[in-house]
C-alpha cells in the first residue's frame, strides 16, 4: 500500500508484507514498512483511500498511538498481538 505522505506522490513511503521473520520491524526497508504477509492481507481490505496515516518512531504499542494522535483503535490484533 503506497503512502502519499510529506509532500510525496506515494512512491517514498508505503507498508508491505514480508515472509521474512527476522525483517519485520527493522530499518531494511527505506520508507517502507514491512509486516507480516497475513497482516497486510487483512489491513488492505479495511483501509479506504485517503485514510490519514501517522509516520512516527516509537516504542509505543498501537493502541497508545491510537490515544497520542487522536484516532480511534477498532481492536485490530496485528499477528504478535
Amino acid at each position: 500500500m503506497f503512502l502519499k505522505a510529506n509532500g510525496t506522490y506515494g512512491d517514498t513511503y508505503g507498508i508491505h508484507g514480508n515472509n521474512n521473520e527476522s525483517s519485520i520491524g527493522k530499518y531494511v526497508s527505506q520508507g517502507y514498512v514491512r509486516i507480516h504477509n497475513v497482516d497486510i492481507e487483512k489491513l488492505y481490505d479495511k483501509v479506504q483511500v485517503g485514510t490519514p496515516v501517522a509516520i512516527t518512531y516509537s516504542y509505543k504499542s498501537f493502541v497508545d498511538l491510537t490515544r497520542v494522535y487522536g484516532y480511534k483503535f477498532k481492536g485490530y490484533k496485528m499477528k504478535n498481538n
